[in-house]
Order: C-alpha cells, then structure tokens, then sequence
C-alpha cells in the first residue's frame, strides 16, 4: 500500500509509459500490474471464450443478453454476462 496522496492521472501515464497496465483486482483488494502483453493475450482468450459462449447461447436467450446489456452487439451481452447478472 502507498502512503500518502497519489496522482492517479501521472501513476496511470507513468506505468503505460513503462509497458506496464494496473487493474483493480477485487478479489484481493488491491492494484495488480502486469505487462501489457499478459493484458492483450488475457483479453485475446477472454474474446474467444466470449465468441464459444455466444454460439451456445439460443435465440431466446441471445435476445435476453442483448437486452440486458442494451445493445446489439454481442461483446457487450458477453460483458454482461460475466458481470454476474442472473441468467434467464
């Protein structure tokens, strides 16, 4: 833990500029950072899991997604769908 104030604006611009990403990890209350690279290959499985997870899915329970995250784009229902929101 840093004591003291912190410039989030300067933190978040000095970590990028290092190739590094920080994300709140909530299960362990605290900032993780990590290479950007673990970030895009974590993103790049997350999409294709999202993809497999979207074929599954039926007609009826694609329009409840798309309906719960007020979108038709269905990244935004897969977002949705990992947010916890209770399933049809």
């Amino acid at each position: 833990m840093i004591a003291g104030s912190v410039n989030l604006l300067r933190f978040s611009e000095a970590i990028a500029r290092a190739g590094l990403v920080g994300r709140y990890d909530a299960d362990r209350e605290c900032l993780v950072i990590e290479p950007q690279t673990a970030i895009a290959a974590a993103l790049a499985n997350d999409t294709r899991i999202g993809m497999a997870w979207w074929s599954r899915l039926t007609e009826p329970e694609r329009a409840y997604w798309l309906e719960a995250a007020g979108s038709a784009v269905p990244a935004d229902a897969w977002r949705k769908f990992q947010s916890g929101y209770p399933p049809p």
